[in-house]
């Protein structure tokens, strides 16, 4: 968290959770904050820049309706095929870019269950073998299949090297099964590089993406419904740096919409944390008497140390209320009863709600099954999860 003042109003959420007559853990959405971040990244990207919802960090159908409906998003970036079923089934419209490669099986099983699969989807192919699968797969099916290749700009998880980029382009194209769109070149090691790096390393970034683009052109590929050709890259901390100068038709984002731990970066500046996790609180002790030393505990009131219990925890995510308060380092990580230490409270918190922070949202979100909304201080939705299978 960058400051006090990104903070919700944490006493607002608490009364509003009790009032619906919440008892559990869950997970709460500021709507505003949401609808906020939407705007502020709408407002950053760059002009002529497609943006692409990364479905997983934002994975809840009416909370994906939202951001693509006020992003004016060309499509969704989807990484699992449960939820490339769900999406299909539920939003048949959508457009996919798969922001990995799926094994040919996987992929084979959502083209029995999906009839619109061809027309929505494009696959995501890093190898020529990969290419080969595919393309049988398409063959077996009396289908044409659209494609875009993984370029490895830098991150070294996989993807085809610029170098060997040309010879793969060419492979497919021989391969009539497979319609070839574009590129997909991740890039999230560059915020985290050292500065010393990271100049260095977006002008690799840009020289591949740039390379690429110009190539797909000069072979004759084009993108969805004719276009130019597809070339995506960015994500939450970098969708507001690529556009046509670097070759680049549109970009992803999703973990930014909330802003979770993770993405309080300076990059992200601006953008408001919306989403935490609510738990109830079972216990508190004014003081923090230590295990196993209890009669050298009067001698210890100069700690003034505190500490409460609240239901449930070892969430991805770190206390942010009651203020001060953090995981105990005497008891440690607790997924039933997690103890939190802090300064003494005026009042006893028990029945109230304490909250954190989440680290993510993609792991987040499918734990807990559903958001519940709050809509000027009143919870007044609750948006189911998509499915949690990866």
């Amino acid at each position: 968290m960058s400051s006090a003042e990104s903070l919700p109003d944490f006493a607002l959420w608490d009364g509003a959770l009790r009032q619906a007559g919440q008892t559990l853990p869950c997970l709460v959405l500021d709507r505003a904050r949401f609808v906020a971040n939407l705007a502020l990244a709408r407002s950053r990207a760059q002009p002529g820049t497609g943006l692409r919802v990364v479905a997983k960090s934002l994975a809840a159908l009416p909370m994906l309706d939202l951001a693509v409906q006020r992003l004016g998003a060309v499509g969704v970036m989807t990484f699992s095929s449960a939820m490339l079923h769900s999406l299909l089934q539920e939003r048949p419209a959508l457009d996919h870019l798969m922001g990995k490669p799926l094994p040919v099986g996987a992929a084979a099983e959502v083209l029995t269950q999906q009839a619109k699969a061809p027309d929505q989807v494009i696959w995501l192919l890093d190898t020529v073998v990969r290419a080969q699968q595919y393309a049988e797969l398409a063959q077996s099916r009396g289908i044409r299949l659209r494609v875009a290749i993984e370029l490895d700009v830098g991150l070294h998880r996989g993807g085809v090297e610029p170098a060997a980029f040309a010879a793969l382009l060419s492979q497919i194209q021989q391969m009539p099964e497979l319609q070839l769109e574009g590129v997909m070149g991740y890039e999230p090691h560059l915020d985290k590089l050292p500065a010393l790096l990271r100049k260095r390393s977006i002008a690799a970034v840009e020289q591949a993406l740039r390379g690429a683009a110009e190539l797909l052109k000069q072979r004759g590929a084009t993108g969805p419904q004719g276009a130019a050709p597809l070339v995506n890259t960015g994500g939450s901390l970098t969708f507001d740096r690529y556009g046509p100068a670097q070759g680049v038709s549109e970009v992803s984002l999703g973990s930014v919409l909330v802003k979770p731990q993770d993405f309080s970066r300076p990059a992200t500046r601006g953008f408001l944390p919306a989403m935490f996790i609510a738990t109830p609180i079972l216990k508190y002790r004014a003081n923090n008497p230590l295990p196993g030393l209890d009669g050298l505990n009067p001698l210890l009131t100069w700690r003034r140390r505190a500490n409460l219990a609240i239901y449930g925890g070892y969430w991805k995510a770190s206390p942010v209320y009651p203020h001060g308060y953090g995981n105990s380092g005497i008891f440690g990580r607790s997924s039933n009863q997690e103890v939190w230490s802090g300064p003494q409270l005026a009042a006893s918190p028990v029945d109230h709600f304490a909250f954190l922070h989440p680290s993510q949202s993609e792991a987040v979100i499918p734990e807990f099954g559903e958001i519940l909304v709050l809509t000027e201080g009143q919870i007044t939705e609750t948006w189911p999860a998509l499915s949690p299978r990866h």
